[in-house]
C-alpha cells in the first residue's frame, strides 16, 4: 500500500507512568528551545483569565493524531495517556521527536506553572496521543508517514478508545475512502467532534483566472484538504497577531473556523518552548474550545457542539462561512456564556407555562382582601389619632396666648446653589514636571 503523504499543518489523576523515549526512535538532538513569562497572544485574545471559572475541560479526552507527545514535558505531566505509536506499531505514543505533536497537545491541555506565562486553553483534558508521522514542518518524506488505513484505524482507535474530540493537525491532498469512512464512524457511530486544520498551502494564484475582473486570488477556493473537507469536520484556518489570514493558510468552502496560528508559542519536546506558523496551531485552540464546551454541557450531541462554536464565533471579514474565515474566529467564552437554539431550530423552545394552583390563587386573593379592609381601618384610625392630637395642641397654644393671633412664619431662605460638577471635581494645578 502506498505510503500516505500528509504535510504538517503546522485534577491530575491520570495514572500512566512517566516514559522515557525508546531506544532508536528518535535519531536527532534534543531542542529545549527557550522560556517565556509572558502571556502569548494567543492566550489573550481568546481571554484565558475569563474561561477559568467556567471551565477547564475536565472529564474530556481529547486525542492527538500527531508526531506523539512528550508525556514527561513539565506542562503535560500527568494529563498524556500511554496512546499507541502507529509508526513502530506498538503501545505507547506519548513521546514525540520533532515537537509538532507535543505542541499541538499543549495548547489543549498545559498546566499553569507559576513564572510561565504560557499554559493550555483546557487544562483539565485527558491527551490520548497517536503517533502517525515525524514529519517537521514542509517536510513530505514518505518514509516516516503511516499508510492511508493505518491512519484510518488511528481515527477508528480514538473513537473506540473514549475520546470525545479527535484533533487532526494533518492534511491531506486526496479523498481515501478508508479515511472517510473512519471519520464517519467516529463522528456518526461514536459522536466524536472531529476538528482538522486546512493546510497551509495557499497561493496567490491557486486556481486565479488573472483575466477576470473583480475577482480576488486570495479569495478564490484552494484544492480541498482532508479530513477537513470531509462532511461535519471543523475546518480550522489561521489568522497572525493582526487578525488577517496567515498568507498560508487554505481557502475554500471546508473552512469553518479561524484560529491563532502565527507565531504561536507553545511547548518542544524536553521541557521547552517555541513559536510556530501554520493551521496546525490554530485546530488546537478549536478542540480546546469544544472540550471546554462539553465539560460544561456534556448532554450535548457532537452536532450541537459544533454549532456553538460555530455560531457564536467573532464575525471576521467574509464570515457567514466564507472562504477564508468560515464563521470567523473561535470565541471560546461566548461558546461557554451564551445560549443558543439548538442545532436545526430556528428559536429556543418556548418557556412552559406556568402551573396554576386554584386554592393557591383562592388564598391569595383572600389574604389581598382582608388586607385591604385592614390598611383601610388603620388608615382612618390614624387619621382620627393625628386630627385630635394635633386639636389638643391648637387648643392648649390657643390658651397660652389667651387665643390671641400668633406670629408670622419666619422668612424662607433660599438653598445654597452648589458649584457644578466640572468645577467642583476640578483638582488644584499641580506640577508635574
Amino acid at each position: 500500500m502506498a505510503a500516505l503523504m500528509v504535510g504538517l499543518a503546522a485534577g491530575l489523576a491520570i495514572s500512566a507512568p512517566a516514559v522515557a523515549t525508546p531506544a532508536g526512535a528518535c535519531t536527532n538532538a534534543a531542542d529545549p528551545g527557550t522560556m517565556i513569562r509572558q502571556t502569548p497572544w494567543a492566550q489573550q485574545l481568546l481571554a484565558i483569565d475569563r474561561l477559568r471559572p467556567l471551565s477547564t475541560g475536565a472529564g474530556i479526552t481529547v486525542a492527538v493524531i500527531d508526531s506523539g507527545v512528550d508525556a514527561q514535558h513539565p506542562q503535560l505531566a500527568g494529563r498524556v495517556l500511554p496512546g499507541y505509536d502507529y509508526l513502530r506499531n506498538t503501545p505507547g505514543g506519548n513521546f514525540d521527536c520533532v515537537s509538532h505533536g507535543t505542541a499541538v497537545a499543549s495548547l489543549i491541555a498545559a498546566q499553569h506553572v507559576d513564572g510561565i506565562g504560557f499554559e493550555g486553553l483546557a487544562p483539565g483534558v485527558t491527551i490520548l496521543p497517536l503517533r502517525v508521522s515525524d514529519h517537521e514542518d514542509n517536510d513530505n518524506n514518505p518514509k516516516d508517514a503511516v499508510s492511508p488505513q493505518v491512519f484510518a484505524d488511528a481515527i477508528r482507535y480514538a473513537a473506540d478508545s473514549g475520546a470525545r474530540i479527535i484533533n487532526i493537525s494533518l492534511t491531506l491532498d486526496a479523498d481515501f475512502p478508508a479515511v472517510a469512512q473512519a471519520v464517519r464512524y467516529a463522528q456518526e457511530v461514536k459522536g466524536c467532534v472531529v476538528v482538522a486544520s486546512v493546510g497551509n498551502h495557499h497561493t496567490v494564484t491557486t486556481g486565479a483566472t488573472p483575466s477576470v475582473p473583480g475577482v480576488s486570488p486570495s479569495a478564490v477556493s484552494d484544492p480541498p484538504s482532508y479530513p477537513a473537507a470531509y462532511p461535519n469536520v471543523l475546518g480550522v484556518g489561521a489568522i497572525d497577531e493582526g487578525g488577517k489570514r496567515l498568507d498560508e493558510s487554505q481557502v475554500g468552502p471546508y473552512v469553518d473556523l479561524v484560529a491563532p496560528g502565527g507565531n504561536v508559542l507553545a511547548a518542544t519536546r524536553v521541557s521547552g518552548y517555541g513559536y510556530w506558523n501554520g493551521t496546525s496551531m490554530a485546530a488546537p485552540l478549536v478542540s480546546a474550545a469544544a472540550a471546554l464546551l462539553w465539560s460544561t454541557h456534556p448532554a450535548m450531541s457532537n452536532i450541537n457542539v459544533m454549532w456553538q462554536l460555530t455560531h457564536t464565533a467573532d464575525p471576521m471579514p467574509g464570515s457567514n462561512h466564507g472562504s477564508e474565515y468560515g464563521y470567523g474566529l473561535v470565541d471560546p467564552y461566548r461558546a461557554l456564556s451564551e445560549q443558543l437554539p439548538v442545532a436545526g431550530s430556528q428559536s429556543p423552545a418556548p418557556i412552559p407555562a406556568a402551573t396554576v394552583d386554584p386554592a393557591a390563587v383562592a388564598r391569595t386573593a383572600d389574604w389581598h382582601h382582608h388586607g385591604q379592609v385592614a390598611l383601610i381601618v388603620g388608615g382612618l384610625a390614624v387619621l382620627v389619632a393625628a386630627g385630635g392630637a394635633g386639636f389638643a395642641v391648637a387648643v392648649r397654644r390657643g390658651r397660652l396666648r389667651d387665643w390671641r393671633p400668633g406670629n408670622a412664619a419666619p422668612p424662607r431662605i433660599p438653598p445654597t446653589v452648589e458649584e457644578p460638577e466640572t468645577v467642583f471635581f476640578a483638582l488644584p494645578d499641580r506640577d508635574l514636571g
